[in-house]
């Protein structure tokens, strides 16, 4: 199977760079990249040319248009791939997993998309492997797609979900909202919605650098107020149920006490924020 994977990148190097690499030592060799670039005109080319001779690399340089639900749209009108999928600009991969999901896809025709789980790198991803289910299983409610991870980690039959959905351009990083997350969960809701069943598969692995990074100063206040309004927004438009709202906002407002009363005054910063912003969310529409 051909892979199309459309990666969305601003004021990233060092990262996309390791990904590249990545890309390099993949087993199976049947994939496009589709980059769509935010940066600045002609920073970003130079980077990207050493590996064009690797593998096949789709440049769309757009400095001017930003925000990843915009992009990632850009990239999936190119995508010829027979499964999709999106990385994030800081995440890589080990060198078997496209070997892992084609081999998947090919033996389980039932399964229209599947997704893994995240590790923050190789010596942690077998130790992880613990906390998870062995086998693999149906995610057979919204509340569940809704609990997707990330698009790092969703593997999508291309074809098809060309048809089921697009990302919500209104949402997510740079799309000039008060809405600063949720796109991806929005994206996966609509392909559920749409008829297509989804699979967890503790096998399929993705590295992604540990979450916590962003507890880093006050600045974080607007930036997590951003998250929790996207995620709640789009939990409301797909009628996800109220409980679930409530049980998600008092995590974060107990973690912000708990944290304030550890003295770790960023983390507590960023809990307020997302309980903020996770109650103008639910009721901003």
């Amino acid at each position: 199977m051909k892979f199309s994977l459309v990666l969305a990148t601003v004021d990233r190097t060092d990262e996309v760079e390791r990904f590249l690499i990545s890309l390099e030592k993949q087993t199976h060799k049947d994939f496009e990249l589709i980059v769509v670039d935010q940066n600045p005109e002609g920073t970003f080319a130079p980077l990207l040319e050493p590996h064009k001779v690797n593998f096949p690399i789709v440049h769309l340089a757009r400095p001017d248009d930003r925000g990843v639900s915009k992009s990632r749209n850009a990239g999936i009108q190119r995508a010829t791939g027979e499964v999709l999928t999106f990385p994030d600009d800081d995440c890589w991969y080990p060198p078997e997993l496209l070997e892992t999901v084609n081999n998947f896809m090919k033996n389980r025709p039932d399964v229209d998309t599947v997704s893994g789980r995240m590790a923050h790198g190789p010596a942690e991803s077998k130790v992880e492997l613990g906390n998870h289910a062995e086998e693999g299983y149906f995610l057979d409610s919204r509340l569940k797609v809704a609990q997707v991870p990330g698009p790092w980690g969703l593997f999508v039959r291309g074809p098809e979900a060309q048809k089921a959905g697009i990302f919500d351009e209104t949402l997510g990083p740079g799309a000039g909202t008060p809405w600063g997350s949720g796109e991806d969960t929005d994206y996966y809701l609509q392909v559920y919605e749409a008829g297509f069943n989804f699979f967890y598969d503790p096998s399929v692995v993705v590295y992604h650098p540990i979450a916590t990074q962003y507890y880093a100063d006050r600045s974080d206040l607007q930036r997590s107020y951003r998250y929790g309004a996207g995620r709640t927004r789009v939990w409301k438009k797909h009628r996800l149920p109220f409980w679930y709202f409530a049980y998600e906002v008092s995590r974060s407002g107990v973690g912000s006490v708990l944290s304030l009363l550890q003295g770790r005054v960023s983390k507590a910063i960023w809990h307020w924020g997302a309980f903020r912003g996770k109650i103008r969310g639910w009721y901003s529409g």
